[in-house]
């Protein structure tokens, strides 16, 4: 066939084709009823007009935001535009970013009422930062993609070259043959380690953006807009005022505790680290953290009823009554400012006012609260019951109580980090640790041990506890140590107590209190006997 006789055909072929893809709609529309309107989309007609059909409204930037440790309430002031609601009357619509609570909305209207509000969710509109973490997140995921692909396809070539199909060729090819594939498994076997690696890369990358845009609130494909009903006509646009929760928001304190001994005081920073999971930018607007929860323990605990009963069938063993412990407040702080916040005490919590800030959509920050320098005297606490180790200690009062949430602190002696641990603080004094000095230790060494009965008839058991205990300052300074030990208790009335002590100690709160000044390199000794009498027909638990 020629060209010329060709073109003719490919033409009447290509026709052909769109006859046949033409076909199933003419046969699909002739197939439907005569009366098929209902079945039209319902952008042929004109959309009544109404609050619910017309575009909706971006979210507003807050005016003010109180954070609390796990939520923020936001407010907002704006003016709106007033439509004809669908069922009569008039309405507006706000919107709310993702990540807000509709339950939550309180709507204020000056010289109007609300009459009823309606919450229906719409496609959440991405702010800037949450679009550009989405693009590059599906770039990220497609290299990866590729990727695994590769490395299938580099996996599927070692098999093969692995194991060639078999073949009756001359020996030559088959040498040739097993060159070759010496040749290829090496390429291969070099490639696929950097593959992975790269695999693995790309995973964690993947890990972090995703992790990235979750705080900022990207998890949300979905928005609540409000349609908010008036009880009375308006005329123009409304100025309006209205408060939402935000649950992907919230705060929590750090603080750095550095003690400087030589000049007698602890350095203290009280940080509020905060952060905001919206899809709205905070942009001026005033913050502030709450150190409660709204709602948090609003009543006391019930008490139990304590009743003393005999327990039968089994021998009674002494116990500690434990006091049920008290609800935890839940903890708040603040931002970084230019001037420094204040403190506003309410009745059972604290706000601190941060001023106007700017905060993105999904972003977090660290704000200085508290910068100062507390009076403390040092001494080293050693407890050689449990363990030989002195731990530097600064004992801090302050002049009056200060309210610091339970939250991470960094503490530092003498400019080196000496670990991170919990810090808080309900009142004007505190021990503060800042980890053990190697050159001060505590050895408690068991001298005496003994049991016996007494009386003519053995009335009486005996314990006998003696011990020696070291305490050695191997600095070129004097120190002062306080050396701790628990205080024995007897639990019932028959048991008697004798303690004997050199030097003589102080009790405090059921502990042995010895405070010692250990000079240059030097050990300071204390003798510490024990002595518990009970009936012989006891079974004595002598707790050591």
């Amino acid at each position: 066939m020629s060209l010329l006789s060709f073109r003719p055909v490919r033409v009447t072929a290509l026709a052909a084709v769109l006859v046949l893809a033409a076909f199933p709609a003419q046969a699909a529309q002739q197939a439907q009823p005569p009366d098929s309107s209902a079945a039209r989309p319902a952008a042929a007609s004109p959309p009544p007009a109404s609050v619910t059909q017309a575009a909706d409204p971006l979210p507003a930037t807050p005016t003010s935001v109180v954070l609390y440790p796990r939520s923020a309430r936001v407010m907002v002031e704006e003016r709106v535009a007033v439509e004809p609601a669908p069922g009569g009357g008039q309405a507006f619509r706000l919107a709310l970013p993702a990540g807000a609570d509709p339950s939550t909305l309180s709507v204020t209207v000056p010289g109007n009422a609300v009459a009823s509000v309606s919450v229906r969710e719409v496609d959440a509109g991405d702010a800037p930062r949450v679009a550009r973490l989405r693009a590059e997140l599906a770039g990220l995921r497609r290299e990866a993609a590729s990727v695994t692909g590769s490395i299938a396809a580099t996996e599927a070539r070692m098999a093969l070259w692995s194991k060639p199909p078999v073949t009756n060729a001359p020996t030559a090819d088959l040498e040739r043959l097993d060159a070759q594939m010496a040749r290829r498994l090496a390429e291969l076997n070099t490639t696929l380690p950097d593959l992975r690696d790269r695999e693995a890369g790309l995973a964690a990358r993947i890990d972090r953006l995703e992790q990235e845009l979750n705080d900022a609130g990207g998890a949300s494909r979905t928005a609540p807009v409000a349609t908010v009903l008036l009880t009375a006509p308006a005329r123009g646009a409304l100025a309006v005022s209205y408060a939402y929760t935000l649950r992907d928001a919230g705060w929590h304190p750090a603080y750095r505790l550095e003690a400087f001994p030589d000049k007698g005081t602890v350095g203290f920073t009280f940080e509020a680290e905060i952060r905001q999971g919206g899809s709205v930018d905070w942009t001026g607007a005033r913050l502030s953290v709450a150190t409660v929860e709204p709602g948090a323990a609003l009543q006391p605990p019930p008490l139990r009823d304590w009743q003393l009963r005999p327990v039968l069938g089994v021998t009674p063993m002494p116990m500690a009554m434990k006091a049920a412990p008290a609800p935890v407040a839940a903890e708040a702080m603040a931002l970084r400012a230019d001037a420094a916040p204040v403190v506003d005490e309410k009745a059972t919590y604290e706000v601190w006012d941060l001023g106007p800030r700017t905060l993105p959509a999904g972003g977090s920050t660290r704000v200085a609260l508290r910068n100062e320098e507390w009076p403390a005297a040092f001494r080293h606490t050693v407890r050689p019951a449990a363990d030989p180790r002195a731990f530097l200690t600064a004992s801090v009062i302050l002049p009056e109580p200060r309210h610091y949430p339970t939250g991470e602190a960094l503490y530092v002696a003498d400019g080196a980090s000496v670990g991170s641990a919990s810090f808080g603080l309900s009142e004007n004094k505190a021990d503060i640790f800042f980890g053990s000095d190697p050159m001060v230790s505590a050895v408690m060494r068991l001298d005496e041990r003994k049991s016996g009965r007494e009386g003519l008839v053995s009335k009486q058991q005996t314990r006998v506890w003696a011990w020696t205990i070291e305490v050695a300052n191997r600095r070129a300074t004097a120190v002062s140590v306080r050396v701790e030990d628990p205080e024995p208790q007897p639990r019932d009335t028959a048991i008697s107590l004798t303690v004997e002590s050199d030097p003589k100690p102080a009790a405090e709160n059921h502990r042995l209190v010895w405070n010692l000044d250990v000079a240059p390199r030097a050990t300071a000794t204390i003798r510490h006997t024990v002595r518990a009498t009970a009936p012989a027909d006891m079974r004595l638990d002598d707790g050591r």
